[in-house]
C-alpha cells in the first residue's frame, strides 16, 4: 500500500509529471521482471516503453501506451510463474 506521503507528492504533480511518474514505475518494473527471469532462467524478449520518448502523445494515445506496458508486464509475469511451476 502507498504512503499518505507518497501518494499526495502524486496528486500534486501536473499531468505530464504524473504521466512521467507512471511510466518511470513501469520501467522499474520491468527491470525487476528481467532480473526475475535472469534468475529462473526465462528468455528475455521484453522491453517496457519509455514515455518520455513520446511526450507529445494526446491522452487516448497515452493510455493506449500505458495498457501496453501493463499488458507487458502481465504476460512476464505469468511467462514466470509458468517456469517456476514446471520446475
Amino acid at each position: 500500500m502507498i504512503s499518505l506521503n507518497l501518494k499526495k507528492k502524486f496528486q500534486e504533480l501536473d499531468v505530464n509529471d504524473k504521466k512521467d511518474v507512471i511510466s518511470n514505475e513501469l520501467m522499474f518494473i520491468g527491470e525487476l521482471l528481467k532480473k526475475l527471469e535472469l534468475y529462473h532462467d526465462v528468455q528475455q524478449d521484453f522491453k517496457i516503453k519509455n514515455y518520455n520518448l513520446n511526450s507529445n502523445l494526446s491522452e487516448e494515445d497515452y493510455l493506449t501506451f500505458i495498457y501496453d506496458d501493463i499488458f507487458e508486464v502481465q504476460k512476464q509475469l505469468l511467462t514466470i510463474i509458468s517456469n517456476i511451476q514446471i520446475k
